[in-house]
């Protein structure tokens, strides 16, 4: 199970796996946010100037990789701790 909150955002491992974070954050937002002024919008968004754009399987809810799944499963958990 991955950890979010414990991956140093500098490290090599994040790089390569930053398609896997940008998947799970497109998810999650696109399926949680509450309207074009929230925060999950706005995230949307500058997912989309940082040049990401989700492959279909994601946009019809599959996701892309494993570790797109965890991450997506740890920011459902973060959610309901906050």
């Amino acid at each position: 199970m991955s950890n979010l909150a414990s991956e140093d955002c500098m490290s090599d491992e994040w790089f390569v796996n930053r398609f896997d974070l940008y998947g799970a954050l497109w998810a999650f937002c696109s399926r949680h946010h509450s309207g074009q002024s929230s925060r999950g919008y706005r995230i949307l968004s500058l997912l989309t100037r940082l040049g990401y754009h989700p492959g279909l399987g994601l946009q019809q809810g599959r996701f892309e990789t494993e570790r797109q799944a965890e991450y997506y499963a740890d920011l459902l958990r973060y959610k309901e701790k906050v």
